[in-house]
């Protein structure tokens, strides 16, 4: 499901802002977009970010800004320094050079400054981590604010097609004797010229009113909706399930308008996919 967060963390040094949107997916996708400063800590964000977000595209931004007059913590690396410097008299000694990096050549060399020493790096990390969190609480309220509007759409298309399904029991209910009397004279009429007794006749009728039935389709449509109720309600993540159910209730649907030859049927299952359809693309946000 989608959502949204932003929060902020101002203290006597810096502002650190962190802004999380969030898409659905089938798996978890962390996409980060951080500044120098906070690469360090881009492993931890991923590991609070999959204990909070089961799946779905996460795509986080951080901005830190120093206040005016504040000292960024840059710092040298002395170490790395050195090591370059031994690089470069290798390279002298082999190539019978003599140039000499400049300054600026010095200073773009990957990890040649540092963000301040390691209680500088520790408090920026305590700050980083914990507006991370609260973002990443905002989003929670956004997506389960969503959950519930998907969840009260999601209920009222199970009931209009609950009521579809009364319906079709009603019709089959109220015209069964008058399906009876229209294939015993489809059959007449078929073997007119066949000499066939009542009883084979009605056993006939029979047969061919057992394969016309819908009734077995009908009670496993109720089934799956009760059993899709279930899951809906229930607290684990179920999305994989609705999608199968749904899969079970186009079947059931798609049986009952190839059986029926009752045309007010055919137009109520008809109806049953449309909403059936509309209830695939919301559970698509929860898959």
């Amino acid at each position: 499901m989608t959502g949204y967060g932003r929060s902020d963390e101002h203290n006597e040094q810096m502002v650190l802002t962190v802004e999380i949107r969030t898409i659905n997916s089938r798996f978890l996708d962390f996409s980060p977009r951080l500044p120098k400063s906070l690469l360090p800590f881009e492993d931890e964000a991923y590991r609070i970010v999959k204990k909070r977000c089961e799946r779905g595209r996460v795509s986080l931004t951080a901005k830190v800004e120093y206040l005016p007059g504040e000292k960024t913590g840059l710092t040298l690396n002395q170490d790395k320094l050195e090591e370059y410097l031994s690089v470069v008299k290798e390279i002298q000694k082999t190539s019978d050079r003599v140039d000499f990096p400049s300054m600026g050549d010095i200073l773009r060399l990957p990890d040649i400054v540092v963000n301040g020493d390691q209680k500088d790096e520790n408090e920026l990390k305590t700050v980083f981590l914990s507006v991370l969190n609260k973002t990443l609480s905002e989003v929670e309220v956004n997506r389960l604010s969503e959950g519930k509007n998907i969840k009260t759409d999601l209920s009222m298309r199970l009931e209009l097609i609950k009521g579809l399904v009364n319906n079709i029991r009603k019709i089959t209910g109220t015209d069964r004797d008058k399906n009876m009397e229209r294939y015993k004279q489809k059959i007449q009429v078929l073997v007119d010229d066949i000499n066939l007794d009542e009883s084979r006749l009605y056993q006939e009728v029979a047969i061919l009113a057992e394969k016309k039935d819908i009734t077995e389709e009908l009670v496993r449509l109720d089934s799956h909706i009760d059993l899709f109720t279930k899951y809906m309600n229930s607290t684990e993540n179920k999305g994989k399930k609705l999608n199968f159910l749904l899969q079970e209730m186009g079947r059931e649907i798609n049986t009952v308008g190839s059986k029926t030859d009752e045309i007010e049927i055919s137009h109520l299952a008809v109806d049953m996919k449309d909403e059936l359809e509309k209830i695939r693309e919301q559970v698509q946000n929860i898959v």
